[in-house]
């Protein structure tokens, strides 16, 4: 990140298809999150709403069912802790709490949505957390209750498993469940096809899954809805996780060069199973993420709190170790981003049109060096009483910004650059009213430090008055001051 600017870290990511997504960011310096949205594969970002984690010790999550519907988690912790599930209906435009103290629901689970009101909790096999049961709820996360699926007919009646995360492709879903049984432990797997109201166990030749090592539940701890004290679960656990629902990578740990993974398909129907002599000694403590058959991280706890990482693109064959790219300082680059710190963003020009308002803002660099920008900067409105105003953002032509392709500019010291913004006024919409904002923050590319400016804007969108679409507006990439003042 360019010198001078926030510390932030990203620690969350959900992306419903290729294109669409949301980045999570934690400021270092306080509680609170930072948001970003892409609709183009990550090219740019828009800035929207972010949450709080709660207390300084603790985390938020999200995680988006489709292109509108998302949910968010905070997750305080210490005396001074607060919790809240938070839903967004519109894309992360706006978001509402659904609960700061659900009904029947177990502390730091891992919570999955298959729509706006259907959700699931788990809590990981090897967690402190009584992972023999999901939580499931059906009002969006105010009232949960346990539930425990029908077990195997070859298994005891009262034998109990280790219920993993659901991973749901629209209302089609799939749920692993570890059993143990003698020596191994069988994994079977659950499926849905309307959202996890209901599940049936899956059959098929290859099923279930034996993976080797003793498997052990604790029968007192796994009476109780909500531990947080004993595992439940004891001995070499399994390490399962979901590329889709269906595909599945199971580890088997175990000491250095003797970690066996296996990845299934198309609900068991093809298994491969390989022995992997690239990683140390594995734990059930493990953290495995898979992004299909052949692409998977792995991350490794060592001692005194820290973790590495290995990254596969070979399905395994072949783990390297993640390491981190040296730290340059922002002077030993020849050509180094522009930090929002180190530029002055001013109003050029504005101008009514046919119902539009067109305009353009300078950038200049105030800074010592050279410096690049490329790409889209993004802009959130802000009301008199400094709440976010609902602001959808649009990378592309309006009537008074030009459709431009995004390329990098560099900007001498003392030099300037410039993008452009355009958006309707009320213009034939009637007696409809949207929100006035009287502050418009902008954040340029490649950075997450805002420049607060004060401007009076009330956008319209939309075709006519029965699609109306408060807060539209569209930006330009970063062009040269002699485009902006060309085009406006």
């Amino acid at each position: 990140m360019p010198k001078g600017t926030c510390l932030c870290v990203w620690t969350g990511a959900s992306f419903t298809s290729p294109a669409v997504g949301w980045l999570l960011a934690r400021n270092g310096g306080s509680t609170q999150t930072i948001l970003r949205h892409t609709l183009d594969g990550g090219r740019t970002w828009i800035t929207q709403p972010g949450g709080d984690t709660g207390s300084n010790a603790g985390e938020e999550t999200i995680s988006f069912v489709n292109s509108q519907v998302g949910w968010r988690q905070q997750l305080g912790t210490g005396s001074n802790g607060n919790y809240a599930l938070q839903r967004t209906l519109d894309g992360g435009m706006t978001w509402s709490t659904r609960s700061s103290s659900p009904r029947n629901w177990c502390p730091f689970t891992n919570e999955v949505f298959s729509s706006a009101s259907v959700g699931f909790a788990s809590a990981p096999w090897a967690s402190a957390i009584n992972s023999t049961h999901l939580w499931w709820t059906q009002d969006g996360g105010v009232d949960w209750s346990t539930l425990t699926l029908p077990r195997p007919s070859p298994l005891a009646r009262n034998a109990r498993g280790l219920y993993g995360e659901p991973e749901f492709s629209g209302l089609n879903g799939v749920v692993p469940v570890a059993y143990p049984v003698g020596r191994h432990q069988a994994i079977y797997f659950y499926a849905t096809h309307d959202g996890g109201v209901t599940w049936k166990l899956e059959v098929g030749s290859h099923l279930p899954i034996d993976v080797s090592g003793a498997l052990t539940i604790d029968p007192q701890t796994a009476t109780q809805v909500c531990s947080l004290d004993v595992r439940a679960a004891s001995g070499r656990v399994a390490i399962v996780t979901a590329a889709s629902p269906a595909t599945w990578w199971i580890l088997q740990s175990g000491p250095k060069g003797a970690t066996t993974r296996l990845v299934v398909v198309a609900d068991g129907a093809g298994i491969t199973t390989y022995g992997m002599k690239d990683l140390p000694a594995t734990t059930d403590q493990s953290d495995l993420a898979a992004l299909n058959t052949n692409d998977a991280l792995l991350t490794l706890p060592i001692p005194y709190g820290y973790e590495t990482t290995y990254e596969t693109s070979d399905g395994g064959v072949k783990w390297e170790k993640v390491t981190l790219p040296a730290k340059h300082s922002v002077e030993s680059l020849v050509t180094p981003v522009c930090a929002t710190l180190q530029l002055r963003i001013t109003l050029g020009h504005i101008g009514v049109a046919l119902g539009h308002v067109g305009m353009y803002f300078v950038v200049k660099n105030t800074g010592a060096k050279t410096c690049e920008l490329d790409g889209f900067p993004t802009v959130q409105m802000i009301g008199g009483t400094k709440h976010l105003v609902p602001t959808m953002v649009t990378f592309g032509s309006d009537y008074t910004v030009p459709l431009i392709s995004a390329r990098l500019t560099l900007i001498k010291s003392g030099a300037t650059a410039a993008f452009m913004l355009g958006y309707a006024d009320s213009t034939g919409y009637g007696l409809s009213k949207c929100p006035t904002a009287h502050t418009l923050r902008i954040t340029p590319p490649g950075d997450l430090a805002t420049q607060d400016l004060h401007l009076e804007m009330e956008p319209y969108g939309g075709a006519a008055i029965q699609s109306l679409v408060c807060g539209e507006i569209a930006v330009s990439p970063i062009v040269t001051l002699a485009t902006a003042r060309r085009f406006m």
